[in-house]
């Protein structure tokens, strides 16, 4: 009778000291994401990814592509500019510049499109 409730007792109190179910942090996930350029034939693609271990900046000619590893998903974001610079607003920086206009978390499978329909500047 003594052990049962001794162990009744620990049980209690193991369980007062636990997070609950589904509380546990979930450690991130990176993945390697591919990243397009579909601006106009001669153009190029100013990139920015902001990832925990710090931006990731690269240019892009029309119609290539690049693999960013290291980027963690609904976490990271990024923003697109063509000619560039990327701005801390990702906004154009001149009327003759275009930038997506706001930083937009990374999504596996496809990123974002540029607001224009069928314009994705970013997918894996």
């Amino acid at each position: 009778m003594k052990t049962t409730l001794l162990t009744l007792a620990l049980f209690l109190a193991l369980a007062a000291f636990a997070p609950p179910a589904g509380a546990q942090q979930v450690a991130a996930v990176h993945h390697s994401v591919k990243f397009l350029c579909l601006a106009p034939a001669g153009h190029t693609c100013q990139f920015e990814v902001r990832t925990d271990a710090g931006p990731v900046d690269f240019a892009l000619p029309s119609g290539n592509k690049r693999v960013i590893g290291g980027v963690t998903p609904h976490s990271d974001t990024y923003c697109v500019c063509d000619p560039g610079p990327v701005t801390p607003d990702c906004k154009a920086p001149r009327l003759d510049h275009w930038c997506l206009g706001r930083w937009v978390e990374v999504t596996p499978g496809l990123n974002s499109d540029s607001g224009h329909g069928e314009n994705r500047f970013a997918q894996q």
